[in-house]
Parts: structure tokens; C-alpha cells; sequence
């Protein structure tokens, strides 16, 4: 019994950042606090959406995010189904890396200033200067690069708290977009280009999106079990 309650004990003290991280976001989700962080998070979505067209020969044309939490990325060419799947199992993918990195904190540091570079980088190359979507998502990607370069300690701090906000937010994304607006969502976009109208049929929307929570809570799991097992 003892050596259950030890064990327990410490897989909560070797996730005791991320459990902190997780505590503050949720508690103060909707207020001023977390919404820069919650903007920050969709640019990254919107920039493995620009990632994943490029890595298949397509050309980008526009980046946006708006302060309302919505956002787009224009695109030209590239494998359509990894476009739109990039953008939520690719933020999910980022956050379980950050995690499971946590084993090797130079990689991890690598990871992070990965981040930040290609926020930093997509945004002054896609986004129009001058927008609230331009200074934070160039700002922010410095702040990563900073922080990754800095010290092992803030570079842990960092992607103990991106990690979280990345997963999380992944999460929320697929409840409140496929609940309110399946149209609009990655996955009703997919579905449409497969032949099918979400407005109409939503029902390949919500398998295409319930396959993506299911890859992302997949590579999450695995992510902390990796950690636990290494403990």
C-alpha cells in the first residue's frame, strides 16, 4: 500500500510543472490572463497548416489570426487532407513532444526554439505587418527563442507551459468548432472537399475530427507514459 501511494506520488511530482501549468490555464482560461497565450496557440495551428503545405509542394499565400480566436491560412497546391489535419493533431503533436522531451532537455530546448523560430518566421513571411496577428506571433516566437536559448531552467518553464497550452487548447478546439460551427472547421473544409457538405451531411466532419482527437489523445498518452515509465 505504501509503495502504491510512493509510486502515485511521484508520477504526480515528475508532472508537478505540468499539472501547475494545467491548473492556472484552466482557472483562468477566460480571463485577460491566458487570451494572449490562447491567441499565441492558434497562430501555431495556423502555421503547422502553412508547414504542411509547403512539406507537399504547395506554396503559401496568406497567414491571419484575429484576436477573436478565429484565423485562416491561404494556401496553393500541396496534399489537401495533411493541410487540414496539420492544423489541430499538429499543435496537438507539439504539445506531447514538449512533453515527452522532458527526458532530454536539450532536445527539448531544440523543440522549443523550433517553435518559436517557425511562428517568428511564418509570421513576418505570410502575415501582413503592422496587425495585432503580426507583433505577437513575431514577438512570441522571439520570447520561445529567447527562453530556449537562455538556460536549461526557463527553456523547462517554457515548454512545460506551451506543451500544455498547445494540448488543451487542441482539445477545445474540437469541442466548441464542431459543436457551434462544423462548417467552418478544418475537418467540415476536408469533408467538403471530399464531395460531402457538413451543413448537409455533418456526419464525415464529425468522423473525420473524432479520428484526429483520437490520434492527438493517442501521442498525448504515449507521450506521459514515456515519462512515467522513465521516471
Amino acid at each position: 500500500m505504501f509503495r502504491r501511494i510512493r509510486d502515485i506520488a511521484g508520477i504526480f511530482w515528475k508532472f508537478r510543472y505540468y499539472l501547475l501549468c494545467t491548473g492556472l490555464a484552466l482557472a483562468f482560461w477566460d480571463t485577460a490572463l491566458i487570451k494572449p497565450f490562447r491567441f499565441f496557440v492558434v497562430l501555431v495551428h495556423e502555421v503547422n497548416h502553412a508547414a504542411a503545405a509547403l512539406l507537399t509542394g504547395g506554396e503559401v499565400v496568406e497567414i491571419r489570426t484575429h484576436w477573436n480566436e478565429s484565423g485562416h491560412t491561404l494556401t496553393k497546391g500541396g496534399f489537401f487532407p495533411l493541410i487540414s489535419a496539420a492544423g489541430y493533431v499538429g499543435s496537438a503533436l507539439w504539445g506531447a513532444l514538449l512533453m515527452y522531451t522532458a527526458l532530454y532537455p536539450q532536445a527539448q530546448r531544440l523543440v522549443l526554439l523550433g517553435i518559436g523560430a517557425a511562428c517568428a518566421g511564418m509570421t513576418l513571411s505570410y502575415t501582413p505587418l503592422g496587425g495585432i496577428d503580426s507583433v505577437l506571433g513575431i514577438g512570441g516566437g522571439l520570447v520561445l527563442c529567447v527562453m530556449a536559448c537562455k538556460s536549461r531552467r526557463m527553456a523547462r518553464v517554457g515548454a512545460g507551459w506551451m506543451g500544455v497550452m498547445l494540448c488543451l487548447y487542441s482539445l477545445y478546439d474540437f469541442r466548441t468548432d464542431l459543436w457551434y460551427y462544423p462548417e467552418r472547421t478544418d475537418a467540415g473544409l476536408l469533408s467538403a472537399y471530399w464531395g460531402l457538405d457538413p451543413l448537409q451531411v455533418p456526419y464525415l466532419a464529425y468522423l473525420i475530427a473524432l479520428s484526429w482527437v483520437l490520434v492527438s489523445l493517442s501521442c498525448m498518452y504515449r507521450a506521459m507514459r514515456a515519462v512515467v515509465l522513465n521516471r
